[in-house]
C-alpha cells in the first residue's frame, strides 16, 4: 500500500508544494481550524463507511443464519430484523453522507478563500515586475498563469491532499479491518495492488509531461487570441479574420491534442484500478466461499470481506486520479512559481520627493534593452524647473527609453539621472513617481467611466478637480458631447473615442494628478491638423508652471518650447534653447 501511495505520487514534487506554501503565506492565514474540521468530519465519514457491512453481517449471521442452538438476535424474526437493520443502514448513510457534505464544503470554502487570495498575490506581483520583463513576455500566457494555472495550484494546495488523507484513511482502516477478520483473504484482496502501483508511476510521469505541453499550448493560444484581438483593426483592414480563425484553431487544436491525451491516460488509469479490483474481489470470493464450506469464515463475514475489497478499491481509484490532478496541479504550481521567483528592481531609497522643484539632470546616462545593445549612450543635459521642452531624433534614438529611465520604468546601467540635483535611486519609489504626471504614446485608458478614467490620476480627487482638470485639458466639449456625460462607460483602451479625446483624457488624467513633471511621450502622434491642434492647446495649458519633457516628430512650434533636444542613437547632439532668457515659473495648474 506504501509503494501504491508512492507511486500515485510519482511526477509530484513535494519541493514545490513547499516551496509554493512559503511564497503564499497569507494564502492559508485563518484556515488551520477550517481544514482540521474538514479532516475531522472526513474521518467521521470514513468511520461510517466502515460500519456500513456490519448490519449486513449481523441479519445473516445472527438474525437469518444464527449458530445452531441459538436464539436469532434479540428474539427477532427475519422480517423484524431486517427493517431493524435496515433502518440502521439507512441512518449511518444518512450519517456519513452529512459528514462527507460537511467535509467537502468546508474544503470547497478554503479552496475559494485560497485561490482568491493567490491570484491577488500573484495578480499585484506581476505589477510590481519591472518592465522590461512584460516586453518581453505574452501577455496571453500571463493570463493562462494568472487564472488557469493558479486553479491547478490550488488543487496542490487543499483539494489534492485533502482527497488523499480521506482516501487513505479509508483504505488503511478497511485493511486493517480485513487483516483482523482474515489475513488471507485480506491478502487476496490486496494481492493486484502491486500491479496497479506499477501501472501508477509509469502513467503519471507520462501525464506530467503531457500537462506541461498542455499549459504551454494554451498559454500560446491565449497569447495568440488577446494580440488579434487587441490587433482587430489591423486583422479588419488586411482581410485576415480567417486566416487568424485558423491559426487559432490550429493552436488550440494542438492544445486539445493534448488534453486528450492526458484525458485518455486517466482514463487508462480507472480502467486498470477496475479490472484490478475484479480480480481482488473475484480472489476473495473463491477463497472465502472455500474457506466458508469449511467452516472457517461465517456467510456474513464473507459479506464484510466481499463488500471490503469491492469498497477497497474505490478510494484506490480515487486516489489515482488525485494523482494525476496533483501531476497537473504541479506543473500549474511550476508555472505559477516561475513568475514568483522573478523579483523587480529592488529599490532602496528612502528620501521623500515632496516639495522638489522638478529641475531633472541626466549624467552619462546608458540604458540597454539586451544587454549588449545600448538604447541611450551617455546621455548628458540639464533641464531647468518649470522649463518645457522637446525631444527629437530618428526612430531608435532613444527618446521613449529617456521617459521610461526617467520614470524608473527602464533600469539605468550607468551613469545617473538627478531630481533637484539627487539621484533618483536615492528617492522613495512611491514618492518619486508622485512627482511625475505620464501620458504615453499609446492610447492607455480602461473600460470604465469618463470621470474614472481621469480619477485614476488621483484617487481621492474630488468631482470638482475632476471638472477643472478636464476643463484644462480642453475636455468639456468632448463630455458635453457623450450620452452620459462623465458616467459614459469607454470602449476599452478608449476604443469609442477619436484619437484626440482619447489624448485629451489622457490629458486630464495627468492635469489631476498636480505633479511637478509632466512626461509626454508622441502627444500629437497619429493625429489630423484639426486633432493636433486640439491636443497642442491642452498640452500648452496642462504644462503651465510643470517642468515638461515632450517627445515629438517635428513641427515643434505648436509646442513653443524653452528648449530642443535632439537624440541620435540614444546620444545628445544638439541643444537650442529659444528665445526665453529664463524658464516658466509657477504653481501647476
Amino acid at each position: 500500500m506504501k509503494s501504491l501511495l508512492a507511486q500515485s505520487m510519482r511526477g509530484v514534487s513535494l519541493q514545490v508544494f513547499k516551496e509554493a506554501r512559503r511564497t503564499f503565506p497569507n494564502a492559508f492565514t485563518g484556515q488551520r481550524r477550517p481544514f482540521v474540521a474538514s479532516l475531522i468530519f472526513a474521518l467521521g465519514a470514513t468511520v461510517v463507511e466502515l460500519l456500513k457491512p456490519w448490519p449486513t453481517k449481523v441479519l445473516f449471521d445472527s438474525v437469518l443464519l444464527p449458530p445452531e442452538g441459538s436464539a436469532p438476535w434479540l428474539g427477532m424474526s427475519p422480517v423484524g430484523g431486517a427493517v431493524v437493520l435496515g433502518g440502521a443502514l439507512v441512518a449511518l448513510s444518512l450519517v456519513g453522507g452529512l459528514f462527507a457534505m460537511r467535509s467537502a464544503i468546508i474544503a470547497a470554502e478554503i479552496a475559494r478563500k485560497v485561490t482568491v487570495r493567490i491570484r491577488q498575490q500573484v495578480f499585484e506581483h506581476l505589477h510590481r515586475l519591472d518592465l522590461p520583463f512584460h516586453t518581453s513576455s505574452k501577455s496571453g500566457d500571463l493570463m493562462v498563469r494568472l487564472i488557469g494555472d493558479v486553479n491547478l495550484a490550488r488543487n496542490a494546495l487543499v483539494g489534492s491532499w485533502l482527497s488523499f488523507a480521506d482516501s487513505g484513511a479509508l483504505m488503511v482502516g478497511m485493511a486493517v479491518v480485513l487483516f483482523v477478520l482474515d489475513p488471507l483473504l485480506a491478502m487476496c484482496a490486496l494481492a493486484p495492488l502491486p500491479l496497479l502501483a506499477v501501472h501508477l508511476g509509469r502513467s503519471t510521469r507520462e501525464l506530467r509531461e503531457t500537462t506541461r505541453k498542455q499549459r504551454r499550448r494554451e498559454g500560446s493560444a491565449a497569447s495568440f487570441a488577446t494580440e488579434s484581438l487587441r490587433q482587430l483593426r489591423v486583422v479588419k483592414a488586411y482581410s485576415r479574420e480567417r486566416d487568424a480563425a485558423d491559426e487559432f484553431g490550429k493552436m488550440t487544436g494542438r492544445g486539445e491534442k493534448a488534453s486528450m491525451r492526458a484525458t485518455r491516460i486517466t482514463a487508462r488509469i480507472s480502467l486498470v484500478s477496475d479490472v484490478m479490483s475484479g480480480i481482488g474481489i473475484g480472489l476473495v470470493l473463491i477463497v472465502g466461499t472455500h474457506r466458508v464450506v469449511n467452516g472457517s469464515l461465517t456467510p456474513g463475514e464473507l459479506i464484510v470481506v466481499s463488500s471490503y475489497a469491492r469498497t477497497l478499491f474505490r478510494p484506490l481509484r480515487r486516489m489515482s486520479r488525485e494523482g494525476g490532478r496533483l501531476s497537473r496541479a504541479t506543473t500549474g504550481t511550476e508555472r505559477v512559481l516561475e513568475v514568483m521567483r522573478l523579483q523587480p528592481t529592488e529599490s532602496t531609497g528612502t528620501l521623500s520627493a515632496a516639495g522638489v522643484s522638478g529641475e531633472i539632470e541626466f549624467v552619462n546616462v546608458h540604458c540597454s534593452y539586451d544587454g549588449n545593445t545600448d538604447a541611450l549612450d551617455g546621455l548628458r543635459c540639464r533641464i531647468p524647473a518649470g522649463t518645457r521642452v522637446v525631444v527629437e531624433g530618428t526612430n531608435g534614438s532613444g527618446k521613449s527609453t529617456m521617459l521610461t529611465a526617467l520614470l524608473r520604468l527602464t533600469p539605468v546601467e550607468s551613469g545617473s539621472i538627478l531630481l533637484d540635483g539627487v539621484d533618483h535611486d536615492e528617492y522613495d519609489l512611491s514618492s518619486y513617481r508622485s512627482t511625475f504626471a505620464y501620458v504615453p504614446q499609446e492610447i492607455h485608458l480602461f473600460g470604465v467611466s469618463v470621470r474614472e478614467n481621469i480619477r485614476y490620476g488621483r484617487p481621492d480627487a474630488t468631482e470638482e478637480e475632476i471638472i477643472e482638470a478636464a476643463h484644462v485639458a480642453n475636455l468639456d466639449e468632448v463630455v458635453d458631447a457623450l450620452p452620459d456625460g462623465y458616467d459614459t462607460i469607454i470602449g476599452e483602451g478608449g476604443a469609442t473615442l477619436s484619437g484626440g479625446q482619447a489624448r485629451r483624457l489622457m490629458l486630464a488624467r495627468a492635469a489631476l494628478r498636480h505633479a511637478r513633471v509632466l512626461v509626454l511621450d508622441e502627444p500629437l502622434a497619429g493625429l489630423d491638423p484639426a486633432a493636433r491642434e486640439q491636443v497642442a492647446a491642452s498640452v500648452q495649458r496642462v504644462s503651465s508652471g510643470r517642468t515638461t519633457i515632450i517627445v515629438n516628430h517635428g513641427g515643434n512650434e505648436v509646442f513653443d518650447p524653452d528648449m530642443e533636444i535632439t537624440l541620435a542613437a540614444g546620444t545628445l547632439i544638439g541643444q537650442v534653447v529659444h528665445h526665453r532668457a529664463a524658464p516658466r515659473r509657477g504653481a501647476p495648474s
